[in-house]
């Protein structure tokens, strides 16, 4: 039985061409949001962004890093979301803490008054030589799900549907951090008949309904199992599960990396960061905080 959350679940519609993800997310996203103390509304967006950025990214195969990004010139200004290949996730976002606090609850169905005008990036940086895969879009629609149909409409080609969920102030004992339900429909066959596709059209528009009839108490229900959703909703077309792949929160900085990031900077900004007798570098993804002595920089010749 799959039961266990904080994993990505592969499936596809054995009598069709339809493929999916199911995207449950517990204590991995719980992990992420208690490094930052965000306000709930960019809690309610981060736990979206992530879930979101998970499903996509596990339908590419790539070595390397997957990275979501959301900018827009509202109260939200950014949200980052990375994703590695061992599967580790690290979240971020920036924000106008005043303009934020004057939006309410029903900000949280319109993205357009959170974000603005904007657009949403996904990027994919390979480890080796291979070619830096990105996808950029006008941030459209009034929420991060119309704005990902757009994305596939406009860079994959691929018809999507899509649900997400996110509890607004963070999981509870009866409910998870955030889910997400995604179908995709694969390109037909080039040598299908007019009969075959006009059943293959009927069968994708029966999904896309069950899918629309998810409700977002059910997706982040924990009682629910993993395995009985998608049963509750496929099992006339014969729903076919793959092996779920874990993800965890953690963070990739290190004290090496922030040093080369500071060995980028000239002598005279060194000296300007000095504070203390020390320089101090926060990481804007876990918050932690490192801590040099100036001679311990590397600079670059000015």
């Amino acid at each position: 039985m799959i039961d266990n959350f904080d994993c990505v679940i592969p499936f596809h519609l054995e009598k069709s061409n339809i493929r999916g993800r199911l995207v449950r997310l517990d204590g991995m996203i719980q992990d992420i949001i208690k490094h930052h103390h965000y306000p709930p509304l960019v809690n309610y967006y981060l736990g979206q962004a992530i879930t979101l950025s998970l499903a996509i990214a596990s339908c590419f195969k790539f070595h390397g890093l997957f990275t979501l990004q959301i900018t827009g010139n509202g109260p939200l200004k950014l949200l980052v979301v990375d994703i590695s290949k061992e599967g580790h996730v690290r979240a971020c976002a920036r924000f106008d803490a005043d303009k934020i606090t004057v939006l309410d609850e029903s900000d949280l169905q319109n993205s357009v008054r959170v974000f603005g005008e904007g657009y949403f990036a996904f990027t994919i940086e390979p480890e080796q030589d291979e070619n830096r895969y990105q996808g950029v879009v006008e941030l459209t629609g009034t929420s991060l799900a119309e704005a990902a149909h757009h994305f596939f409409r406009q860079s994959e080609q691929l018809e999507t549907g899509l649900i997400l969920a996110s509890s607004s102030y963070g999981a509870t004992e009866a409910t998870l951090g955030a889910a997400a339900i995604m179908i995709q429909r694969m390109p037909l066959p080039t040598n299908v008949s007019i009969e075959d596709k006009e059943q293959l059209d009927d069968e994708w528009i029966h999904a896309m309904s069950l899918v629309g009839s998810i409700t977002k108490k059910e997706l982040l229900d924990r009682q629910i199992t993993n395995e009985s959703l998608l049963y509750r909703l496929f099992w006339e077309n014969g729903v076919r599960v793959h092996d779920p792949k874990t993800y965890i929160s953690k963070c990739r900085c290190s004290s090496s990396k922030i040093q080369d990031m500071l060995s980028t900077f000239s002598t005279t900004e060194i000296k300007d960061m000095v504070m203390d007798e020390k320089i101090s570098v926060t990481c804007e993804f876990c918050g932690r905080q490192y801590d040099f002595k100036e001679e311990e920089v590397v600079r670059l010749p000015e």
